[in-house]
């Protein structure tokens, strides 16, 4: 489903994203994993195309779309809940998630299943954003995006600022979007539960990706130990 081939990317001459390749299939759940700093979300950011490629090439669905507008890899079905939610403050729950539908993208996602989906937002449909808690937040950003029927979603830290009980939610709410077939990539700073819901897990070092493996290969120690480059042929800084 999408093909990312020595990926560059850059904040001026600072390289935050060093020659990244990694492929995705239809359906795989992945969690990302890393330490501030590490590039996970200007990897995402330029997947999405809210940031732009200095060099390499994306692909998605066999389509390159290293350098297209990021509304239109919307319209193609990949779709980003960034870092800070990113929410219409000023408008209600409804209104954002209506934003989402604007790409008229066919599916099965409209006002009523994301309610279903997250039933903590019905009696604030009204409600603006901006007023609304971190968990009603999270849900709102994540309803937006589904509403753009994604076949690709694209979730860039699921349970930042959260309560454990409101994770906790958030992740039911995410299950059974896995359980739909749709493809899931999500940043997680908590090991155990990125373990537990991920397939597949991916750990960058300094801008470079230095754990690649399904999570029933892996464990805790080997995962901690690539995060904090403890592990043998840990990548070296470039000067």
């Amino acid at each position: 489903m999408l093909s990312v081939k020595d990926l560059d990317v850059r904040y001026g001459q600072f390289r935050a994203v060093r020659d990244v390749s990694l492929e995705v299939q239809q359906g795989e759940t992945i969690a990302l994993i890393g330490a501030n700093g590490a590039g996970k979300s200007t990897m995402l950011r330029a997947i999405a195309g809210a940031l732009p490629i200095h060099s390499g090439t994306l692909s998605f669905k066999h389509r390159t779309m290293t350098h297209l507008p990021s509304c239109d890899r919307v319209k193609h079905g990949l779709s980003l809940v960034p870092e800070g939610r990113r929410l219409f403050a000023e408008m209600t729950i409804e209104e954002n998630l209506l934003l989402g539908k604007s790409v008229n993208r066919s599916g099965d996602w409209d006002l009523d299943r994301v309610f279903e989906t997250f039933p903590n937002l019905v009696k604030r449909r009204h409600a603006k954003a901006g007023s609304l808690s971190g968990g009603e937040q999270q849900a709102t950003a994540i309803g937006r995006s589904l509403m753009s029927n994604p076949e690709l979603l694209i979730l860039d830290e699921v349970s930042l600022g959260l309560s454990p009980l409101v994770v906790d939610q958030v992740y039911a709410s995410i299950e059974t979007l896995r359980e739909t077939g749709t493809t899931i990539i999500l940043v997680e700073q908590a090991l155990d539960r990125a373990i537990t819901f991920a397939k597949r897990a991916i750990c960058m070092l300094e801008g470079r990706i230095v754990l690649d493996k399904p999570t029933e290969n892996t464990n805790r120690d080997e995962i901690t130990q690539a995060y904090f480059g403890l592990q043998e042929n840990a990548p070296q800084e470039v000067s």
